[in-house]
């Protein structure tokens, strides 16, 4: 054990990682110079070091004891260690003593780590640095370890009585030495060590037969307060009073005295009344000097039965061995059963029976804090792995998820079916077995093994048509369990059921639920009987959780009772609270002791006398004095109430209760039964203080965190069966009801209770202070508990990082405390909220969400937001829009950190008020929307448009309309001649387009552009005059660069552009899908991949249609036929609005008209209105119909663009426009149509009634 200890320690400094358990395995076994040991461990298949340093330890005992057997005179060899003042002077002060604590070199008496624990064994004392890990091994020899010599210590009573020197007068406490606490004596190789047995000797003490370990160093007799409890469970319990004592071990520990108790003795015929004294810790009763002194011992029988022991202790380590063998045995023959994954359980499946009549219920997903969004989409993943649930697309069935946040910072995915399966179905109806009938099966048990399942309940598949009421709603999606999840009602049942008929017919078996006990009438019984529930489990596909399993111990906790062979024993730990409830300091904590006292004054005969001396202090006009009288009736009441008057044991057929309550510094609870005469008797009692973070929450928090408290405190009494819940906080009634759902805007630690809530039957009830007297008094007197500091969690608002000071919770602190309304609220919620309807205005939001607010660091919050003080909620406004996000968005990002009355409104006003917002607010496209049709192939389409002056230069910018391809080209000026330049090399490397689409600049209108274009066979199509967003795909193109380059400051210009048309010919784009490489050169840039190009051409069309929808909405369709008299708007000199008459249509939004003497002139339908010759009718009458000739179709067909109606993205997507009108002719305005086609009738058409409505 030494020879591992030290090579633990001694790879601490290396950086073995998981591999550190192999390394010890291995250099443990080469350590070994016993060839007989060496084999057999080399020899064992899947050795572990915990394994191989059990069976070395297990053959080095034997062989020891086998020479002891041949060898008896050994064992009679000893040390003395004689009495000297220089001694430990001496030991004190050498300077080459190392200290056992720690490893320095100093006396272990002035370690400063001396009341520090070790976080290898838990033991107090020393560190883990210096840890020997020796436990029951101590004072043996090491087994033939080929190492160095390493120091040990072995553990030694006191053979020498000191007293300390004292220079205080008489009053001062005495000081007695009463057990060593491993020293150092030197090398083990120096000087060959064994353990000897202790000699002990029984006689009865106030009627009770109790063993003694004879310590003739101990100057008194000391008995530890956990087996003085047990020994006197009854009324008959001696007292326990005060003494002024002070007790230290040899090497300078200090013990902690309880108390002395006056007892009476008898030993054979001698009787004698004897002090024994109590004491904290877990050590065995010592029979001191003091007694040996009164009662004269029979030592030769005490050494005779001494050296049997022996000989006894002997066989009884055989026997340990071949069981020890025989479980190992069994054990790796069940490997299976016990391997670390999800157990599926064959041939069984669970069904959900759902009222005939049921209404399905789906619940829409709940809100996930952004910060714990990672986590929930991890454990999603996880589930999904291991097949626990499965997207479903539809289901009529949807609870509500709700992510619950571990201690170790995962989490766990509850469905709320509180709200849905659990109302409409058939709960299951399956006895959960008694008590009294699970002990009746292991009434002749001898050794215990306690066997425990791994995710039980999730080790069930669910039958198919169970699984749609299973439904859970997340921000990914619905999801169905394939398993039986956490929170079902009928679960505890099912699974009862399963299990019983799985271990059905295997003698002493008890089965609760996923605790199984297993015991034989002997040791061989117990294996056989453990081999058969392994076999079976293993069988059927169930899984265990190794290391909460316990095999063959003398003694187990099985619900909530200590078993072992001579039957049923109450836990101690049920009246822990009573026995180890601190005095009262006060008359406020005095009188709700004395309340716990005569809520079962029925049960207690005499109380008022035994309470007397306590009475005496409530009429003393405030003078608190507590003396011995008082202490001693404090000790009688509190043994009167762990008393078999009052407490009775569990009963499965008796109603139970849980009481609860909370004090300011700690919490209480009562588990009680209703017996048949309608009063109540408690089971147990429990108790515990807050812990710092604790004391600071919210009086709502607290009594939740008291109800918790209690129902993990007894939680093997109350899983699975109804009970009912009474607490004195009417809040709670709302926030734990077992008929709501978990309540969304609570703080995350409530969301939590309430999720362990729903997995039990219960039924909260509200019960006034004064009749909940028990609860009260336990929460004001609590038993002092270490408990786990709480980790802070800190909360990230931001990750820019910014030249003003960031708002952070200190600051929120500060200005809650100094605002008025704030200040109030955080008072309230710590001492709780005034009843009356004269409430402040200003307090009614925060008053409305009573049930819901928190305290956390003396800040406010409402569920996880924090409650932003009127002082910071302009910069959190100015924080939260500093990136002019859109109102949606922002009002997003602000609910998920920080709430205040009224806090949608003021993000309303500081985004309308924003003068950047404003300007860049686009403007609403007025006509109907006509899509271009998507090219089938690239650069079949292209549109063109100049950009500039912008940076000094003017670009020419060319977008293909099949792939969104993006050319620009610099240029200082923007005349035909530079645009033939650049346009033929562009064609010279994607080829020449079937058509060109531009807007009217001179440029593109002129006769060189135009001879261009024909000698290349492209037909030029051009936008309506003074209207751009017909030509929109070259527009958006236009800005999106702009935007683009702006945001680029280094570099040059040809830099800049080199970079943003890299990053947008990659990037896919928002309407294809992918990124203009891949479509125009069917390949990724710099990729090896290729990707299969989608059906982008129907994509494209549906969202050119939805655009479309989306703008005719608000719409009015218009047209002309040839013929009608028009007013047509004037773009040059004279009347804004010039009469003319529609000649033809050169598009499905423009039209030839003819105005004045014979010109012709091309016009959009936004240009155009109907104009009206007869003076009896109105001025303006609009056409709402579109009649298209015949004659008009014959044209090449186009479609003009809207403008976008989106923001930006941020990887400059050109956002493809529809567009509104176009024309094949060439001509400009001033340009002569002289064959104007016919005039058709001007007959109106309307369709019937009965289309109208319809959609055409």
């Amino acid at each position: 054990m030494e020879y591992v200890a030290e090579l633990r320690r001694l790879a601490q400094d290396c950086n073995y990682g998981n591999t550190l358990e192999q390394k010890l395995r291995d250099r443990l076994v080469c350590g070994i110079n016993e060839d007989r040991i060496q084999r057999r461990l080399l020899s064992e298949v899947d050795l572990t070091c915990e394994k191989a340093l059990s069976i070395a330890v297990a053959a080095e005992t034997a062989n020891k004891n086998a020479q002891d057997l041949q060898n008896p005179s050994m064992s009679g060899k000893c040390f003395k260690l004689h009495k000297s003042s220089q001694q430990r002077s001496t030991f004190k002060n050498s300077s080459i003593q190392e200290c056992y604590r720690c490893k320095g070199q100093h006396h272990p008496a002035e370690c400063k780590f001396k009341q520090e624990k070790c976080h290898a064994c838990k033991k107090v004392g020393h560190i883990a640095r210096a840890c020997r890990n020796k436990s029951k091994q101590e004072g043996k020899a090491t087994f033939g370890m080929k190492k160095e010599p390493l120091r040990s210590s072995y553990r030694s009573h006191n053979v020498q009585e000191h007293r300390e020197e004292s220079h205080t007068d008489s009053s001062e406490e005495d000081s007695f030495p009463l057990r060593s606490m491993n020293f150092q004596i030197g090398r083990m190789s120096d000087i060959s060590m064994r353990k000897v047995d202790p000699y002990t000797e029984s006689m009865k003490v106030n009627g009770k037969r109790v063993q003694f370990e004879i310590d003739t160093g101990c100057s008194l007799t000391v008995m530890n307060e956990k087996t003085f409890q047990d020994t006197w469970r009854s009324n008959k319990c001696p007292p326990i009073k005060p003494v002024k004592i002070k007790l230290e071990t040899y090497t300078g520990e200090a013990v902690e005295v309880v108390g002395a108790a006056q007892v009476k003795v008898r030993y054979k015929t001698q009787r004698a009344k004897l002090p024994l004294l109590v004491v904290k810790g877990d050590g065995p009763t010592l029979l001191g000097r003091g007694w040996l002194e009164e009662l004269k011992l029979s030592w030769e029988e005490i050494k005779a039965r001494h050296q049997d022991s022996k000989i006894h202790h002997v066989s009884v380590e055989k026997n340990k061995k071949h069981l020890d063998e025989s479980l190992q045995s069994i054990l790796s023959k069940h490997e299976e059963v016990f391997k670390e994954e999800l157990g599926t359980l064959k041939g069984t499946k669970a069904t959900i029976h759902v009222n005939e009549d049921a209404t399905p219920r789906f619940y829409r997903p709940r809100s996930i804090p952004y910060a714990m969004r990672a986590k929930v989409d991890e454990e999603i993943d996880r589930l999904l792995k291991e097949d626990v649930i499965t997207p479903v697309k539809y289901s009529e069935w949807a609870a509500p998820v709700v992510p619950i946040l571990k201690p170790e910072g995962t989490v766990r995915l509850c469905g709320d079916y509180k709200l849905t399966v659990n109302v409409v179905s058939t709960l299951e109806q399956y006895p959960i077995p008694r008590v009294e009938d699970l002990f009746n099966a292991l009434s002749k048990g001898v050794q215990f093994s306690k066997l425990d399942m791994s995710h039980a309940y999730q080790q069930i598949l669910m039958e198919e048509n169970s699984k749609k009421y299973l439904t859970v709603n997340t921000h990914r999606g619905l999801f169905t369990y394939n398993r039986l999840p956490f929170g079902v009602a009928s679960a505890p049942a099912i699974f009862q059921r399963t299990m019983e008929s799985l271990l059905k017919g295997i003698p002493m078996v008890a089965v609760y639920l996923d605790d199984v006990l297993v015991s034989g009438v002997d040791a061989a019984d117990h294996i056989k009987n453990l081999d058969e529930v392994l076999t079976r489990l293993n069988e059927a596909g169930l899984r265990l959780k190794r290391n909460k399993c316990v095999f063959m111990r003398d003694e187990v906790e099985y619900l909530g009772y200590r078993v072992d062979a001579q039957g049923l024993h109450p836990m101690d730990k049920k009246v822990k609270a009573i026995h180890e409830a601190p005095a009262p300091k006060n008359v406020t904590e005095l009188k709700s002791f004395l309340g716990l006292l005569n809520y079962y004054n029925k049960f207690l005969p005499n109380l008022a006398t035994t309470l007397a001396p306590l009475h005496e202090l409530l009429k003393q006009d405030g003078k608190w004095k507590w003396h011995k009288e008082q202490e001693e009736a404090f000790a009688a009441a509190k043994g009167l109430l762990h008393s078999s008057d009052v407490l009775v044991h569990y009963s499965a057929d008796r109603e139970l209760i849980l009481s609860s309550d909370a004090s300011p510094y700690g919490v209480g609870a009562v588990l009680s039964h209703i017996m048949e005469d309608g009063t109540e008797r408690p089971i147990g009692f429990a108790s515990r203080t807050l812990q710092p973070a604790e004391t600071r929450y919210s009086q709502l928090d607290k009594e939740g965190l008291a109800v918790i408290f209690g129902i993990e405190k007894f939680h093997k009494y109350l899983y699975g069966r109804s009970f009912t819940v009474f607490t004195d906080h009417k809040p709670l009634i709302y926030l734990f009801n077992e008929k709501k759902s978990i309540p969304q805007m609570g703080s995350p630690r409530v969301q939590r209770w309430a999720v362990k809530l729903s997995a039990y039957k219960y039924n909260i009830v509200y019960k006034p202070g004064k009749h909940h007297a028990n609860a009260d008094a336990l929460s004001r007197l609590p038993v002092p508990v270490t408990l786990k500091k709480e980790e802070r969690l800190e909360q990230v608002l931001m990750m820019d990082v910014l030249e003003e000071s960031l708002i952070n919770a200190d600051q929120i602190k500060r200005w809650t405390s100094k605002d008025p309304v704030l200040s109030q609220v955080h008072e309230f919620l710590l001492k709780g909220w005034p009843n009356g309807d004269n409430e402040d205005l200003n307090l009614k939001p925060y008053s409305q969400r009573r049930r819901e607010l928190s305290v956390r660091d003396g800040c406010i919050l409402w569920g996880a937001r924090v409650v932003i003080p009127p002082k910071g909620r302009g910069g959190m406004l100015q924080l939260l829009h500093q990136t002019h996000t859109g109102m949606t968005k922002m009002k997003g990002l602000a609910r998920s950190y920080m709430w205040w009355p009224g806090m949608d409104l003021d993000v309303e006003r500081t985004v309308h008020a924003c003068s950047e917002c404003q300007a860049h607010q686009k403007e609403p496209v007025p006509a109907p929307l006509h899509p271009w049709e998507w090219p089938e192939s690239p650069w079949s389409r292209i549109h063109v448009d100049y950009a500039g002056p912008f940076l000094g230069e003017m670009f020419l910018v060319i977008v293909d309309a099949h792939s969104k391809w993006l050319d620009i080209y610099p240029t200082k000026a923007c005349t035909s001649h530079v645009t033939i330049a650049k346009l033929r090399q562009s064609f010279s490397v994607y080829g020449i387009p079937k058509m060109l689409v531009s807007d009217n600049g001179t440029c593109f209108t002129s006769a060189e552009f135009e001879t261009f274009m024909k000698r290349n066979g492209i037909t030029h199509v051009r936008s309506a005059p003074f209207h751009p967003s017909s030509n929109g795909l070259a527009e958006r193109a236009v800005q999106t660069f702009k935007e683009g380059m702006k945001k680029m400051k280094e570099g040059d210009i040809q830099t800049r552009l080199a970079r943003f048309l890299f990053s947008y010919r990659i990037t896919p784009h928002a309407t294809t899908g992918l990124s203009p490489a891949e479509l125009l050169m069917s390949r990724k840039l710099r990729s090896t991949l290729d990707l299969v190009v989608p059906d982008l051409k129907t994509k494209v069309r549906h969202k050119q249609m939805k655009q479309k929808r989306d703008h005719d909405a608000h719409c009015k369709e218009r047209g002309f036929t040839p013929g009608d008299d028009v007013l047509i708007r004037n773009y040059s000199y004279g009347p804004k609005w010039i009469p003319g008459v529609i000649q033809t249509s050169t598009g499905p939004l423009s039209y030839s008209v003819c105005v004045g003497t014979g010109h012709v002139v091309k016009r959009h339908v936004d240009q155009v209105r109907a104009r009206v010759t007869d003076p009896g009718l109105p001025v303006e009458i609009e056409r709402e119909r579109v009649i298209v000739p015949e004659a008009t179709q014959k044209v090449v067909e186009c479609a003009g663009t809207a403008q976008s109606q989106g923001s930006v993205e941020r990887n400059s997507d050109v956002q493809e426009e529809s567009v509104r009108s176009t024309t094949l002719e060439t001509e400009t305005d001033s340009e002569i149509i002289k064959a104007p086609g016919a005039r058709c009738s001007t007959r109106e058409r309307r369709a019937p009634d009965y289309l109208k409505d319809f959609v055409r």
